[in-house]
């Protein structure tokens, strides 16, 4: 039913993972320490897909090394990810060029980049780095402003909510949702992270849980939550070429 567009899910301690409702979930890696990982757990699970990226905060890792061995891995992966800009973590001259190495790369392997960004600085340099990329660009966990939210579907990226969508101090996301066209919407979980409100961020979150983003989202857009999952997944199926 659901395709979970963005997780970690190598990182969930508990190995009974929920797929209750999932068709399918984008596993991406964040560092060249959990490249393996992320391999790893996709070849043991059917309805996992892999990405392999660096994150910003660990954007000195990302190299000539790191590229080839992303290159060689190239028919075992469906995009380039998680990467992006975060100028809380510093170095960000660092992070720009890594972020920018990986969207070259992506471009040389034909595959999508699901970003992580957090400020508006993050937002300014995204757009300016993104102009010309010829591939799909997914803003995972979407956290900006209306501006950010135009900006970007005019670039033609994807549009990311995960369940910080559901918390109360963020109705600011819930606005945003009424300018995203059904065919730019995605749903993710970000497991092990960004727990639904109903969960009080106590635990870990699991692919079962991105009902509670769907039903969110099917509400602000006045459809039912079946047309929400048929409309993501299809969405998720395009942009990384899923066989599902």
């Amino acid at each position: 039913m659901f395709i979970d567009s963005h997780s970690h899910l190598f990182d969930i301690k508990n190995t009974n993972i929920d797929f209750t409702g999932i068709d399918a979930c984008i596993v991406l890696s964040y560092d060249v320490s959990n490249f393996d990982s992320a391999l790893s757990f996709c070849n043991k699970h059917s309805k996992c897909f892999c990405g392999l990226g660096v994150y910003p905060e660990f954007a000195n890792s990302f190299n000539a090394e790191t590229e080839q061995f992303i290159i060689k891995h190239a028919k075992d992966i469906v995009a380039i990810g998680e990467i992006g800009l975060d100028s809380a973590f510093g170095n960000y001259e660092t992070q720009i060029n890594a972020f920018s190495q990986q969207i070259s790369l992506a471009s040389k392997l034909g595959l999508p980049i699901s970003v992580h960004l957090r400020t508006k600085q993050d937002y300014e340099q995204f757009f300016n780095l993104i102009v010309g990329f010829s591939q799909k660009s997914i803003l995972h966990a979407f956290h900006g402003d209306k501006d950010d939210c135009v900006r970007a579907l005019d670039l033609g990226c994807y549009i990311s909510f995960a369940g910080n969508i559901t918390y109360k101090r963020n109705q600011f996301l819930r606005d945003l949702v009424k300018y995203i066209p059904d065919d730019r919407l995605l749903i993710e979980t970000d497991s092990p992270s960004i727990l639904p409100a109903q969960f009080q961020r106590h635990g870990e979150n699991q692919p079962a849980n991105i009902h509670y983003t769907a039903e969110v989202i099917a509400v602000l857009k006045n459809k039912t939550v079946e047309q929400i999952a048929e409309i993501t997944r299809q969405n998720a199926i395009n942009i990384f070429k899923l066989k599902v």
